[in-house]
């Protein structure tokens, strides 16, 4: 359903959409303003909307990137490199992505469980993972730890160095 021309370009019709945006969950501005755009409304009412909702701290692409590892961290423990890939698709700007490091150290539930250091995930990871492969042979179970701990996003290097030898 198109939106009438007066409703495109109003503002507080885009910040009313925002707002049931946002209502579903977190998202970050470049979700919002392209949600907003998809569904028919006038570049500046979008901007002014976004605007608003910024001053209010209801729209917060810092606190987005928190609960997001939050959310993600406690789900599965996940590499650098993978969460990385999973902000810049939802359109966080690469000055926040790197603070990502900081942001993790600021969590004291993540801190408390070591999953704010790269090594501290990865070990986490090999945990939860162990339970899946328990019963494979010793050469196949290492083949599939490694394969998986890559798949979350972790390095060969710090794949190599929490379980042994040469990859």
């Amino acid at each position: 359903m198109a939106l009438s021309p007066e409703r495109a370009g109003s503002e507080e019709a885009a910040k009313e959409a925002a707002l049931r945006i946002l209502a579903r969950g977190p998202r970050t501005v470049q979700e919002v303003e392209d949600r907003l755009r998809e569904r028919g409304y006038h570049s500046d009412a979008v901007e002014r909307a976004l605007e608003r909702l910024r001053r209010v701290s209801l729209l917060d692409d810092r606190a987005f990137v928190r609960s997001f590892l939050r959310t993600e961290l406690f789900k599965a423990p996940q590499g650098k490199r993978l969460l990385e890939l999973k902000l810049k698709r939802r359109g966080v700007a690469d000055t926040l992505i790197r603070e990502m490091d900081a942001l993790l150290e600021e969590d004291p539930d993540l801190s408390g469980r070591s999953l704010a250091s790269e090594a501290g995930r990865a070990a986490a990871g090999v945990e939860q993972l162990k339970r899946r492969y328990a019963r494979l042979a010793s050469g196949l179970y290492r083949r599939r730890m490694q394969q998986a701990l890559a798949r979350r996003g972790f390095g060969w290097d710090t794949i190599r160095d929490l379980l042994g030898e040469d990859i």
